[in-house]
């Protein structure tokens, strides 16, 4: 055991680690520092193109992985801009859009090409068809026709007249049709009514006999050259169509050579093939006017749904709401009169996997995982490199037509940002996790702390000071940053590589200096903002603390009590963590049962906490159950604790209490204790020394400093010491006490006063140590249990 110096509680900067007397003179850094591992990793992982070989970066917020990233992705987008991807209409399949791959920036010159093109077909064919040359070429296109047609019509209507029947035109509805009519007395009469001019008298029986028969022979006959002058109108159409074809495709084709010259690929030909024939066969579509049925042009214009002309390089998206919208693209619907919804290619919608397309695409792993059906589609996308274009179901479940466009293949490198406990379950749970992401680049939140990563950590400083326009920090206010990152990285042996925390408490330090009227931050603006902080988020700490002076929580900080020592607890709310002592019981009666957890026993113990009594166990038993057996029911209690414990630290205080009820020797008051045991009695480094030390050390000076008081701590925590400046002040005068003790021998003597104690060559403790005590108070029980079990 060894009480510890003013030198050993707080590592100061050595002044000649400082390389310049502010940040006005140092360098911005331009990199990451002490990544080493993580920047190898991320490197490779970018590198590589084989499948599956996607990055995970995690690390701590504030490690700077979405800064690396960002870095590491800018050298590697340089290179020619991936193709422009364009949805055009399949005129085999209207409901699969079909994708054709351009030259960066020819989407768009496809797109404004055919409009270009529609727009003067729309405004010129009209007056073209309409126009006197046309419309001649049209009459001398059909002229052997219509006299044919004719010349039919005229020789039937004369067999007609010469058989005593006219040839009239009936209405039907909104339509007419041809009609044979008997002639009586040069009128026209309609063939049922025969019948009844015979009965009056007005026509012979024989003669409405001899009427229906021709009437039948020529009805028949009608029936014949109806037909013949169909097919003649129908040919004379044709020659129409046909001659509108051959007048408009050479207008057509030359509008699409120059297309094709401006787009200068070969991958558009299928589609304007396909394009040009649909055209010339529908070239009714053109001058009809847009009506609630939309565009009667739309499917001869294209949707450049990712257009790359202006893109630098290879495409770096940084998607902030990966929805499955956003990240796969959509649908969209539109509300047809019929009140349907239903969709079309131009309302096809990419998402950022198809806009990464050649290059680069950064999720949050969080922000992934939590959106509905984007993990599955994502692994699956990555997969088989393929992304599916559907629309969301919701708009189609009453619906006309739904489209399913062409799928895309894309070669993407996805970079995944988490943490390393999402990557550990993700990567033992998810098979198909372990396949796509196989490159882990995992940033560490310390490095090691000497002359070299001083300069890196206060380089980067210097660039936050340079780019939000800071004061500089002098040399004093350089090394109270640097001391403030050992802190947050636990202990003098790490600097904190969680340069965003770091960075606030310089950004709160400038306002402070600027408030002052001070041209540069020094170590007092430093302090200042770090206790200010602190005092923001320390209400749940100030009201222990106040239900401590009040006694409402009991622990006493004065005297001596047998079975009682001031344990050390750090209490971790995310965004502060602070220490507080509490009461650590024990009381020994007669029983075999051992060591009694009473909070495993209230179900308020964590698994660690458990593993720590069972340990502690076993030091009782080595030290004491040699030749007699543990005969004691132990029981050992956090007092006044209601909330769960867990963890090993309090392990050896539970020790002491446990040895001063055996010895019946009172622990002193005035030390607090931490530090875990193993099974052979030495103490074990914990977590939080800094907090526990300056939690009891709050206490002691709300109370007032008695000059006996102080923590006992490990020898293996000596190192992470890095106190705040009042507690060292206050040990410097004397008034307050560090101990750091190897072995539970060494911390017994220190809370008791009594020597431990050694064994002897017989294998027995002295009388008056506190091992002997112990000894013969479980001797003493042995005897009494059994002879309590004799009788």
């Amino acid at each position: 055991m060894r009480e510890l110096p003013v030198e050993a509680l707080r590592w100061q900067c050595p002044d000649d680690w400082l390389p310049a007397g502010s940040t006005a003179s140092i360098e911005p850094s331009q990199g990451i520092i002490g990544q080493s591992r993580a920047i190898q990793a991320l490197e490779f992982g970018l590198e590589i193109d084989s499948l599956g070989f996607n990055v995970f970066v995690t690390g701590l917020t504030g490690t700077g992985k979405m800064t690396a990233v960002e870095l590491h992705l800018r050298p590697r987008a340089v290179g020619p801009a991936p193709d422009d991807l364009v949805y055009a209409y399949n005129f085999a399949r209207p409901e699969k859009p079909v994708l054709v791959r351009l030259k960066a920036g020819k989407g768009t010159v496809l797109r404004d090409g055919l409009d270009r093109m529609l727009r003067e077909l729309t405004e010129g064919l009209p007056s073209l068809f309409q126009g006197e040359e046309f419309q001649r070429r049209a009459e001398l296109s059909i002229e052997d026709l219509k006299h044919r047609q004719n010349e039919l019509v005229r020789a039937f209507e004369r067999r007609v007249k010469e058989a005593g029947f006219t040839l009239v035109q009936v209405q039907v509805g909104s339509l007419t049709r041809p009609e044979i009519l008997p002639v009586v007395d040069e009128r026209p009469v309609p063939l049922d009514r025969l019948q009844s001019l015979a009965e009056d008298g007005k026509l012979p029986q024989d003669k409405v006999a001899e009427l229906e028969a021709r009437h039948g022979k020529l009805s028949e006959e009608l029936g014949r050259v109806f037909h013949e002058v169909t097919a003649l109108r129908e040919a004379m159409v044709a020659r129409v169509e046909e001659l509108r074809r051959a007048t408009v495709d050479p207008i057509v084709g030359g509008a699409l050579a120059n297309i094709r010259a401006a787009v200068d690929d070969p991958r558009v030909e299928p589609f304007l093939a396909a394009l040009k024939n649909d055209l010339l066969d529908h070239l009714e579509l053109f001058g009809q006017p847009t009506g609630e049925d939309g565009d009667p042009l739309l499917r001869y214009r294209v949707n450049v749904v990712v257009d790359n002309g202006a893109t630098t390089g290879r495409p770096v998206i940084i998607e902030t709401e990966p929805s499955f919208t956003n990240l796969f693209g959509t649908v969209e619907a539109r509300l047809a009169k019929d009140w349907q919804s239903t969709s079309d290619h131009t309302r096809i919608r990419a998402g950022s996997l198809l806009r990464a397309n050649g290059g680069f695409l950064v999720l949050n792993a969080f922000d992934t995982l939590a959106e509905p059906g984007v993990w599955p589609a994502l692994k699956r996308a990555l997969r088989y490199r393929r992304v599916v274009i559907r629309p969301r179901e919701m708009l189609f479940a009453i619906t006309g037509q739904v489209i399913a466009p062409e799928p895309a293949d894309i070669d993407v490198k996805v970079v995944m940002v988490g943490d390393r406990a999402l990557y550990d379950l993700l990567h033992e749970l998810d098979e198909d996790f372990r396949k796509i992401f196989k490159v882990l680049a995992d940033f560490d939140s310390e490095m090691s702390v000497g002359r070299q990563e001083v300069a890196d950590f206060l380089s980067v400083m210097a660039k936050i000071v340079r780019e939000e326009r800071l004061p500089p920090v002098n040399r004093a206010g350089m090394a109270a940053l640097v001391e403030e990152a050992v802190r947050l990285a636990g202990g003098r042996r790490r600097i904190s590589a969680r340069f965003s925390d770091v960075a606030d408490i310089l950004r709160e330090a400038a306002f402070l200096a600027r408030q002052r009227g001070r041209r540069a931050v020094g170590a007092d603006e430093i302090r200042t903002a770090r206790l200010a902080r602190r005092g923001r988020h320390s209400l749940p700490e100030e009201k222990l603390t106040e239900l401590m002076l009040d006694r409402v929580l009991a622990v006493a900080t004065e005297g001596a009590v047998v079975g009682q020592v001031n344990g050390l607890a750090v209490f971790d709310l995310g965004y502060h963590a602070f220490g507080l002592p509490g009461r650590v019981t024990a009381r020994v009666a007669l029983g075999r049962e051992g060591v009694v957890n009473i909070e495993r026993e209230a179900g308020l113990s964590g698994r660690t906490h458990d593993k720590g009594v069972l340990i502690l166990t076993g030091f009782l038993r080595g030290t004491f159950a040699r030749e007699l057996p543990l005969s004691m029911n132990a029981s050992v209690a956090f007092e006044q604790s209601y909330s769960g414990v867990d963890g090993d630290s309090a392990s050896s205080t539970e020790v002491y209490a446990i040895l001063s009820a055996l010895a019946d020797l009172p622990i002193r008051q005035d030390v607090a204790v931490t530090g875990s045991v193993d099974q052979h009695g030495n103490v074990q480094a914990i977590g939080g020394v800094n907090e526990k030390i300056e939690g009891f050390f709050a206490l002691c000076q709300r109370r007032g400093l008695t000059g006996t008081q102080g923590v006992m701590i490990p020898e293996s925590n000596v190192g992470d010491l890095q106190l705040d400046p009042e507690v060292v002040a206050a040990v410097r005068r004397g008034k307050f006490h560090i101990w750091a003790v190897a072995r539970i021998a060494e911390g017994i003597e220190l809370l008791t006063g009594v020597p431990a104690g050694e064994r002897d060559g017989d294998g027995r403790y002295p009388a008056d140590t506190v091992f002997g005590r112990c000894s013969a108070k479980l001797a003493e029980m042995a005897e009494q249990l059994r002879r309590y079990r004799e009788v």
